[in-house]
């Protein structure tokens, strides 16, 4: 019974926020309950909430009617409870001081974080002095055929080394996934690769063929197509990602600051 009321409260709650954000855009108004108005937006901002299968029934014409229904008889249940003074009532008073905290808490740190920005001198400073940061590779693209067995993938290294194409050679008898694409990996960077053949492969030359390589997914025969140096990003490429991390990391200061200046401000007890 408990959870049902507090169900009702938020959906009023919530009817009453949209009916005030409404009455602002002069929405047109949809349905009245002794004066108080329900908008188009309300119902919008009503079934925005809403799990998708509840947006999927309410859809239609003949649903949008229903669910404003729905809103009609909720102000009128909201009516009669405030006719037996439940807004009085201590447990919906401590609910709704509850609500009010929580939606005070989200106003301001709404709004005290969209007055702080990481400044276009921050982010280059931070760029400069981390430079390291915002390297891209180095990369490998290398193709490779997994074996069971040592002696499986010597016979796949001695074919290719004879002349057999190597892709043709996957194909036919590499145990992984990309056989079936010539064992093509396409590029990737040494850590994206487990250990023993990420560090074959980038001490490779271009066009080399690996002896058998070990690891827990077998024995790779490995043969490196292109190499790329690490390259640094731009200022420019970099500068999104460093607007959101900055930005952030000032947000997050000014919050513990804030707390840190509270606590000396307000007696605070943990126990």
């Amino acid at each position: 019974m408990k959870d049902l009321v507090m169900g009702i409260l938020f959906c009023l709650l919530a009817v009453q926020a949209a009916g005030a954000a409404g009455a602002e855009t002069s929405d047109k108004v949809v349905a009245k309950v002794e004066g108080f108005e329900i908008t188009e937006q309300d119902v919008a901002a009503r079934l925005e909430q809403m799990p998708p299968q509840y947006k999927t029934a309410f859809a239609s014409e003949e649903g949008k009617k229903k669910f404003i229904d729905q809103l009609v008889q909720e102000r009128l249940v909201y009516l009669q409870a405030e006719k037996e003074k439940y807004d009085t009532d201590a447990q919906v008073i401590k609910q709704l001081a509850r609500v009010k905290q929580n939606l005070m808490i989200s106003r301001f740190i709404t709004e005290t974080f969209s007055k702080i920005k990481a400044t276009e001198a921050e982010m280059k400073a931070y760029y400069e002095d981390h430079t390291a940061e915002f390297v891209d590779g180095p990369e490998v693209w290398a193709k490779h055929i997994l074996c069971k067995t040592e002696e499986e993938a010597n016979a796949a290294r001695d074919r290719v080394l004879k002349g057999e194409a190597f892709e043709d050679v996957a194909k036919e008898v590499s145990t992984g996934p990309s056989g079936e694409k010539g064992g093509d990996l396409g590029w990737f960077t040494q850590g994206q690769m487990v250990p023993a053949f990420g560090s074959k492969a980038f001490s490779m030359e271009k066009d080399a063929v690996s002896e058998p390589v070990k690891t827990r997914f077998g024995y790779h025969i490995i043969k490196v197509y292109g190499k790329k140096e690490g390259e640094t990003k731009s200022y420019e490429d970099a500068r999104s990602d460093l607007e959101r991390k900055l930005t952030a990391k000032k947000q997050q200061q000014h919050m513990d600051e804030l707390i840190r200046k509270l606590k000396t401000e307000h007696p605070v007890t943990i126990y």
